[in-house]
């Protein structure tokens, strides 16, 4: 406790001023002046404090502490740069006697909290070119979006624990312990081993996709419930990536676009700025990159960066060779030939980082609070309805 009150709660009090004075006119210098404060906070935070308190089972909550913290850092650097201050749009403003909006302290205090979790900016003034998904829930009762809420968090934590357990299958004794592995096994032959390695990275995928749902669903319940916020700022966070035709379509529209404003703040627009359009594509997938190349070894086993970071930046290369495609051939990548050619290249540069996964133990440590697993459970009473 005395750790949280002394390392982590000022990183989190110096964020949540930094959201309510990104709302405030004339607040630029005090953000400035903040911005340092926070990067030092967060960093001896990230140093200094363990969350899996020695458990190399729990070694994965470490990952989700410090790169939580690091994305403090970019939101922050964001807000203090920030040339216009931000405004919600959804609901109105309340307007004064003049007719102007009423964006006050009081009123930015209450907003910052939408805005710590609000990461891609429904609601408010400063997203540009966000897609968000349409919603099969037409309905404003937020009991009836919490009870959805409920079942989609169970369904999908469900699947989420039987897609880990069935890549552990692969490997039992490498991918269920703490000492990770690798995924190739050069005891076979070429053709399985090729399909052994794409199915496994292919199983990763969905976990992946199956965690950031059951994640946002259980955020959704308790946002929705707790501080009141309406169904309509809970819109679905994929927009089925299995039908992507082409990579720009998977990175720009239908997976999730959680972290987009953040990679084209810091990465892509001074990218465009300094390299122009090409440029900025393959400096927001740097710093993707990047950032997740940070998320890999704050699990403190090391990691390839050149893998992890190749990975992004040759989707950005894909997306360009999308384009040449387009000025050569007359029409862009999509149908079944633009299916192929996403997950092919994704598969190509994906499957090296799926192995780095694999060898910090990724598929074996504990990803889920305090290690609840709610497809094992099921399947042990299962065994047990059968053994009668």
């Amino acid at each position: 406790m005395q750790t949280f009150m002394t390392m982590v709660l000022p990183v989190m009090f110096l964020h949540y001023s930094m959201a309510v004075l990104v709302q405030l006119k004339g607040t630029a210098m005090y953000r400035t002046a903040l911005l340092p404060i926070l990067f030092w906070s967060a960093y001896h935070a990230a140093s200094s404090v363990d969350i899996s308190g020695g458990d190399p089972m729990q070694v994965q909550t470490n990952a989700t502490f410090i790169t939580q913290l690091f994305s403090f850092a970019m939101r922050a650097t964001i807000w203090a740069t920030a040339q216009e201050p931000y405004r919600r749009l959804d609901p109105p403003h309340k307007l004064n006697r003049r007719g102007e909006e009423a964006n006050g302290l009081a009123m930015a205090l209450w907003n910052a909290f939408d805005l710590l979790v609000n990461l891609r900016g429904i609601g408010w003034n400063w997203p540009q070119g966000l897609h968000i998904p349409a919603s099969s829930d037409k309905s404003n009762s937020r009991l009836l979006f919490v009870v959805l809420c409920a079942g989609r968090f169970a369904a999908y934590a469900f699947a989420y624990d039987a897609t880990l357990e069935v890549i552990r299958l692969f490997s039992p004794e490498r991918f269920s312990g703490f000492t990770g592995g690798i995924i190739y096994d050069a005891s076979l032959t070429p053709a399985w081993h090729v399909l052994r390695c794409v199915s496994i990275s292919f199983l990763a995928m969905w976990m992946i996709y199956f965690a950031v749902q059951w994640m946002y669903y259980f955020a959704a319940a308790i946002f929705v419930t707790v501080f009141q916020q309406h169904p309509s700022q809970w819109p679905p966070v994929f927009d089925a990536p299995w039908l992507s035709t082409s990579l720009r379509d998977f990175w720009s529209h239908r997976w999730h676009q959680t972290m987009r404003h953040i990679f084209l703040s810091l990465g892509g627009q001074p990218s465009t700025y300094i390299f122009g359009r090409a440029g900025g594509v393959i400096g927001g997938f740097l710093f993707s990159g990047i950032f997740h190349d940070i998320e890999l070894r704050a699990v403190g086993k090391g990691g390839n960066s050149l893998v992890v970071i190749g990975f992004f930046v040759m989707n950005g290369v894909g997306i360009l060779l999308e384009w040449v495609w387009k000025r050569v051939m007359g029409k862009a990548v999509g149908g079944v030939f633009g299916w192929m050619w996403t997950f092919s290249w994704m598969a190509m540069w994906g499957v090296a980082v799926v192995n780095e996964w694999a060898k910090i133990a990724r598929f074996g440590a504990h990803s889920s609070p305090w290690g609840f697993r709610p497809a094992m459970l099921v399947w042990s009473y299962v065994q047990s309805f059968l053994q009668k």
